[in-house]
């Protein structure tokens, strides 16, 4: 429960714009730049001078997101580019991959930001996975593979825990209790849980699953892997909300800047520190103090204690995306 409190009262941000120093030379990745909580982080990135690059499926979004972010900061050093990446469609990944590694030699931090949510049950992805699996999960898992390589290498000559992966989980998971969510007899083409929620949550725990294994298995290289959950945010939906809701809601929902901030302290605060890899950050921007159990005990291998959950998930996206990895160039 404390967990659950921590996350709809956060307090005060305590690492903003304010806190982050000239960011010229370095490179980013944000997918699902061009809106909501990730267009915030890129507006962030952008104004400090970094060079930033904007992975979604519309073009024609981001080019519109560009040009808004370039006209509000018009006095940045910065450099703002498009990439095209349908998290949904895995044969998009490595295309996207190859034209990011065509132009840049390294990169810094890698947001996996974008994501679905409330996809109508029976809703797939391109390859027929459960939609939410398929885009928050098997996706950024590929392109963070794929992407590795120029991490290490960027690793290697910058201070120690300054290259970084951010992946996104959901305090709903806390939330709604219940069992964990991911039933690796409920993955598969064709196959998926009884509710969206269910569905949702398996995407986001899966999320956590992910950046534990990551860690695991390339801390040593220099890379730092984390989740974070943004918080209880404002998004299109608020403004159709009932007149009493939306009263009730106003002390819980912040604006996705807020968002942004705790991304931002993920990817860039010094307080994140190697040993950190594997661990979930909530608003804006420190550990969990209360993780779930059964998540707890899914992070770890039968022979620690655990169920062994993290090292089978990252099995099952590793079968499941290995014929769309090819060779990024």
């Amino acid at each position: 429960m404390g967990g659950v409190v921590a996350q709809l009262l956060p307090g005060t941000p305590h690492f903003t714009e304010k806190d982050i120093p000239s960011l010229i030379g370095k490179v980013f990745i944000v997918t699902g730049g061009n809106s909501g909580v990730g267009f915030e982080l890129v507006k962030i990135l952008y104004s400090k001078g970094g060079t930033v690059y904007i992975a979604s499926r519309s073009p024609t979004k981001v080019a519109t997101a560009i040009e808004e972010i370039k006209s509000s900061n018009p006095q940045s050093q910065g450099h703002l580019k498009s990439l095209h990446l349908d998290l949904g469609d895995l044969t998009t990944i490595l295309p996207c991959a190859t034209a990011f590694l065509a132009q840049e030699s390294r990169l810094d931090v890698l947001w996996n930001n974008a994501g679905i949510a409330r996809a109508p049950v029976g809703s797939l992805s391109a390859q027929g996975h459960e939609a939410h699996m398929g885009t928050n999960c098997l996706g950024h898992y590929l392109l963070t593979k794929l992407l590795l390589p120029v991490l290490i290498k960027t690793a290697r000559v910058l201070p120690k825990a300054s290259v970084r992966v951010v992946f996104t989980y959901s305090g709903i998971v806390d939330i709604q209790g219940g069992s964990l969510g991911v039933s690796l007899a409920e993955l598969g083409p064709g196959k998926h849980a009884k509710t969206v929620e269910l569905n949702y949550g398996a995407s986001k725990t899966g999320n956590w699953l992910l950046p534990s294994e990551f860690d695991k298995r390339y801390r040593a290289d220099g890379v730092v892997f984390v989740t974070q959950t943004p918080g209880t945010l404002k998004n299109k939906g608020f403004d159709e909300l009932p007149w009493a809701m939306k009263t009730l809601a106003k002390f819980f929902i912040y604006e996705p800047v807020f968002g942004a901030y705790t991304e931002l302290w993920c990817g860039l605060s010094s307080d994140v520190k190697a040993e950190d890899g594997g661990r979930c950050a909530i608003p804006w921007g420190r550990w969990h103090p209360s993780p779930r159990k059964d998540i707890l005990e899914g992070l770890k291998l039968k022979e620690e204690g655990g169920t062994g959950l993290a090292a089978d998930f990252w099995d099952w996206c590793e079968e499941n995306t290995k014929m769309f990895a090819g060779a990024a160039a």
